[in-house]
């Protein structure tokens, strides 16, 4: 008689039974998903599938979080709560060489005084998502993404669906189960996943994804535990960020033996290294094998292996001395130029090329088109259309095209031509001088904005977004253009509700949410509005310079040349294109149209202890994407009670406002021991 027919009688009987199945099929996952060496059959798994879910339906009092049937993932979630990290999720140094690799193991070296036996473990850098694992007494009990290092959002029920990663640890002969056990590793999609999910998406007409590590997230943060069951999703793991009631360990490689020992994956061919000499045989021999896995990565991982070492080396900034990334070099492929398209004119009248590619698959990411950036560019490569070129994505996100394959041209590629006339308003086209009388790189249209369609919608649309006027994207600024709804950006200010609405796919609501932020814009500070203006030479550290110098667009439209050029940090070449643009009498009546809609032209005098600007004197740092507000908004609520916001992290610094994905502004402002705030906190601060 087989196990599964084996007779239950008995109160004991059910309870029993239910254990015996977790634990075979928690072993048959194991050996299938984790040691790639399965002991049973399908057919076998499967029977035991479903008399464990049978039993558990007639005894649902016994059904358990982590048992095998509730991978399945049935959790709906409005919206995921906020995990904060007891030990931050810190980022990576990086080295891009093997010499730049030699010099940070000299610095760790010099770091302890000139010790040199170090061991290091090499692992592959896997390009998916970063999680954290909490287990207690070898129970998964909650999971969260990274975050912004600080504070993540708590996945555990979708976590609990992939196969690959233990709803219970596995007991190891000898040795304690932990009590409480912090695990970090890297969810992410094989590419043969990957490329079935996309046919699948594609099947059903919905959009695909761009590539693994896209898939990965957007498929771990589905709301839906249920849809993210159904993704085929997998787990590395790779760092122990605490302990406790496990057994002693010291180095990193044993960290990883014993992390298989429990239950979790670990990626292969991970390498003990004795010298860094070996570190570097096993970093290229990790990108030799790179193409040949199923599995994106990115580049490979050197840790120093000891962790008293570590602790001695300790973090510099937001990264560890002990550790470093080795960025591989970005992917490149070998496609077809198809031809240029010249259609990109923007609001300052370049006029930029984009190359339209045969499509090719670099990296997991279908490749269209590729940046050409200018006519230097084009003339250095030799560009033909119909070339063979080498295209690669630089940083592994835009890609470019950085060599013509001569030896591949048939004879068949023809000469590229440079427009003559702009393709949005025809007017001649021309390559300016620099002020050192050379050509510049880059090909103008001869019009001003006013008489080109293409550098208005783009100046409008720029408009929009530095005054923080969200539902302006590109596409509706350029529709509002072509509907002859505006004229320039000030036109703005007159779009009503029945002209909004007129127009197809616009409802009620999406107007009334435009029309608010439209009057919400009149209010941002000065320094947005000189920024917006499209002023060359006028970025958002001038518009500030200039708002706090002048206090009011009027005192700037009056200001001589000489007088803008005394103010540090802008000079002769920028306090000419203020008297340029204040000259010009189209930017005027733009202006004049700004003035007459009742947008703010003053900056309001900061008063220390006015109970209305609370934060006078105080100076702000924001880092990383807020969910409730954008930047603009941010900025200018916090400049609404008379802070001063900053762009670097220093000392002067009183906040630094955290949200998710910051980067180095949040470890420096730890380092410095400065007073940082999540998005909650921020919310609380701004409501006093």
């Amino acid at each position: 008689m087989t196990e599964e027919n084996q007779p239950m009688t008995g109160p004991e009987a059910a309870p029993r039974r239910i254990a015996e199945l977790r634990q075979q099929l928690e072993y048959d996952n194991y050996r299938y998903y984790v040691l790639d060496d399965p002991t049973s059959t399908d057919a076998e798994y499967d029977a035991r599938f479903r008399e464990l879910k049978a039993l558990e339906a007639q005894h649902p009092e016994l059904v358990t979080p982590d048992s095998p049937t509730q991978r399945v993932g049935t959790t709906v979630q409005s919206d995921f709560a906020k995990v904060a990290h007891a030990v931050p999720m810190l980022s990576l140094g990086n080295v891009f060489s093997l010499p730049e690799m030699q010099e940070w193991g000299e610095r760790a070296t010099k770091f302890l005084g000139g010790r040199a036996n170090f061991e290091y473990v090499v692992e592959p850098k896997i390009d998916g998502l970063s999680i954290t694992l909490f287990y207690e007494n070898g129970v998964f009990v909650k999971g969260a993404t990274r975050g912004n290092g600080i504070v993540g959002d708590d996945v555990t029920a979708n976590l609990r669906t992939i196969k690959t990663m233990p709803l219970r640890l596995r007991s190891v002969e000898g040795q304690p189960i932990p009590t409480m056990l912090e695990v970090r590793g890297e969810v992410y999609m094989s590419l043969k996943a990957f490329e079935k999910l996309n046919e699948e998406l594609a099947a059903k007409g919905e959009k695909l994804f761009a590539n693994p590590r896209n898939s990965a997230a957007g498929s771990l943060r589905q709301k839906d535990a249920g849809a993210t069951a159904g993704r085929p999703l997998s787990l590395f793991v790779y760092y122990l960020a605490q302990s406790a009631g496990g057994p002693p360990i010291t180095t990193q490689y044993e960290v990883l033996e014993y992390f298989q020992q429990l239950g979790f994956r670990v990626a292969p061919n991970i390498r003990l290294c004795h010298t860094l000499e070996e570190a570097e045989i096993a970093v290229q021999e990790w990108l030799k094998r790179r193409d040949s896995l199923d599995y994106e990565i990115d580049g490979a991982v050197i840790k120093i292996n000891d962790f008293k070492t570590q602790e001695q080396l300790g973090y510099v900034g937001r990264d560890p001395r002990w550790a470093t990334a080795y960025k591989f070099p970005a992917r490149e492929a070998v496609t077809i130029l198809k031809d240029i398209d010249w259609h990109s004119v923007r609001r300052t009248g370049t006029i930029n090329p984009l190359a339209l590619l045969e499509p090719v698959s670099i990296g997991g990411t279908t490749v269209k088109s590729a940046t050409l950036f200018n006519l230097d560019i084009i003339s250095n490569l030799g560009l033909q259309i119909g070339d063979p070129v080498i295209v690669k994505r630089a940083g592994d996100v835009i890609p470019n095209i950085v060599k013509v394959i001569e030896e591949r041209r048939t004879g068949q590629e023809k000469p590229l031509q440079i427009p003559q006339f702009c393709p949005a308003c025809g007017a001649p086209t021309e390559r300016r001088k620099d002020s050192s009388g050379g050509t510049m790189p880059k090909l103008y249209c001869t019009n001003p904005p006013s008489r080109c369609s293409g550098q208005m919608k783009d100046w409008i649309f720029f408009y929009a977004a530095v005054m923080g006027i969200e539902g302006l994207g590109e596409r509706i600024c350029h529709r509002l253009y072509d509907e002859k709804l505006v004229r320039d950006f000030a036109d703005i200010y007159s779009l009503t509700k029945t002209q909004l609405t007129a127009l197809e796919r616009f409802g009620e609501k999406l107007a009334d949410k435009i029309l608010v932020q439209i009057k919400a814009s009149k209010d941002r500070p000065l320094a947005n509005l000189l920024m917006a203006l499209g002023i060359p030479q006028v970025g958002s550290k001038a518009g500030e310079m200039l708002a706090g110098y002048f206090k009011s667009l009027a005192a700037l439209e009056a200001a001589d040349e000489e007088t803008i050029a005394d103010i540090k940090g802008l000079g002769k070449v920028a306090a000419r294109s203020i008297r340029d643009f204040f000259a010009n009498p189209n930017n005027r009546s733009i202006v004049d149209k700004l003035k007459a809609a009742g947008v703010r032209t003053v900056e309001p005098e900061i008063v220390v202890g006015d109970s209305k600007r609370p934060f006078a004197g105080q100076t702000f740092v924001l880092t990383g994407k807020l969910l409730d507000f954008t930047r603009p908004q941010a900025e200018e609520l916090l400049k609404k009670k008379g802070a001063s916001i900053g762009s670097s992290v220093s000392k002067n610094v009183d906040y630094v406002v955290v949200g998710e994905e910051a980067g180095s502004k949040l470890a420096k402002a730890q380092q410095l021991g400065l007073k940082t705030l999540n998005e909650a906190e921020f919310k609380a601060l701004l409501s006093k």
